[in-house]
């Protein structure tokens, strides 16, 4: 009797490893965070930066953002047109393991729909600003 229950044991440990491997990395992006760095830099420095509409800092700036959704960055300094860029989401290395895990072990691809399977793409941007006026050399008067 005790034998049967050691080989129960036994093959239940198996099963749950197996299972285990297989929900981890057919949904490794589950453990991803839902945050990720992102930078903003402007030439010239000291630019108010928004994003999605909320103002974060000025360049140049490290800021966590959410993997969910697109950004709308927006710089602006007196003295300068203000310039706007969009980023959009990839796939990030958990997500491309999610994708292989899932293609592997044959499962819906669950770690898709965590956060931690997107990344902003670009995770860093840059501004060239030009200035508002019309350059300093003048028409000279007749």
């Amino acid at each position: 009797m005790p034998f049967n229950i050691i080989r129960f044991a036994q093959a239940y440990a198996r099963v749950l490893g197996v299972l285990t491997c297989v929900v981890y990395v057919s949904g490794c992006s589950l453990f991803g965070g839902s945050s990720q760095n992102f930078s903003v830099s402007s030439d010239p420095m000291g630019a108010t930066v928004r994003i999605n509409g909320q103002q974060v800092g000025v360049t140049p700036l490290q800021q966590q953002v959410s993997r969910r959704g697109d950004l709308l960055v927006e710089v602006e300094k007196a003295g300068y047109k203000s310039q706007f860029r969009q980023t959009s989401r990839k796939l990030s290395s958990l997500g491309i393991v999610d994708v292989i895990g899932g293609a592997v072990f044959l499962l819906p691809l669950i770690g898709l729909i965590a956060p931690g399977a997107w990344e902003q793409d670009p995770a860093a941007i840059g501004f060239s600003l030009e200035p508002t006026a019309a350059s300093s050399a003048s028409t000279p008067a007749p």
